[in-house]
């Protein structure tokens, strides 16, 4: 059976905070992404509902896409628009139908109380699910990288971890302690086979929030360009 598509019409939300806390019954929301166009990268990651209609992920997801698809189970699927992109550092929000992942939650985004040796989890969506994968912060770290296009250098601040990553997982939110501390970013085999890194979301969102709230990306940002 082909995936049911949910209309598109919805206004910009103005701001994360005017979202409540929930329903009985509501939870953390993975979505999947799938971006064509251009330069889209690998064409698909994963994502956060963090607010009604809106969803987290990774800028080199959807670079350079002119159709987004956000896939919110085996069975259900929406169209999707950026309305906050950065690639600084590498994160991205997307707009979609509020009604498409109505149980999802507002999550606490937070990385204050993260330490070395930290457990958590990582949400990504796998074979048409959501899924939950193991995770370990190492340490903080400076990510010493280039912006998505390849064009300057740029340092993010993130955090290295254990959590065996896929192809596909990149956007998906890592969370300790029930607030979300990160977006999965890369897997490195620089210090052995189950090493990634991801942004700290915390420290990094100022522009890609400054977006959302304004509803304009500014005049220094071409989210279609190819990556």
């Amino acid at each position: 059976m082909p995936p049911k598509v949910i209309g598109t019409a919805l206004a910009v939300v103005a701001s994360l905070v005017l979202w409540g806390c929930g329903t009985d019954g509501a939870e953390l929301r993975a979505v999947g992404i799938r971006a064509e166009g251009c330069g889209a990268g690998a064409g698909k990651g994963s994502g956060l509902v963090v607010a009604p209609g809106v969803v987290l992920t990774s800028a080199h997801v959807v670079a350079g896409a002119n159709t987004i698809t956000v896939r919110i189970d085996a069975d259900t699927e929406a169209a999707a628009t950026v309305v906050g992109f950065d690639p600084f550092m590498d994160l991205a929000y997307l707009r979609t139908p509020a009604e498409a992942a109505a149980d999802a939650i507002e999550p606490s985004i937070s990385s204050d109380h993260v330490e070395p040796g930290s457990f958590g989890h990582a949400l990504v969506f796998r074979d048409g699910a959501p899924t939950e994968l193991d995770v370990e912060v190492r340490r903080r770290v400076r990510i010493n990288t280039e912006d998505i296009y390849v064009e300057g250098d740029i340092t993010r601040p993130g955090f290295e971890l254990t959590a065996d990553i896929e192809l596909g997982d990149s956007g998906g939110a890592v969370y300790v302690d029930g607030e979300i501390i990160g977006v999965l970013w890369a897997r490195t085999r620089d210090f052995d086979d189950d090493g990634s890194y991801a942004i700290d979301v915390s420290r990094a969102r100022g522009l890609i929030d400054t977006q959302l709230a304004t509803g304009e990306l500014g005049p220094a940002v071409d989210a279609s360009r190819c990556s």
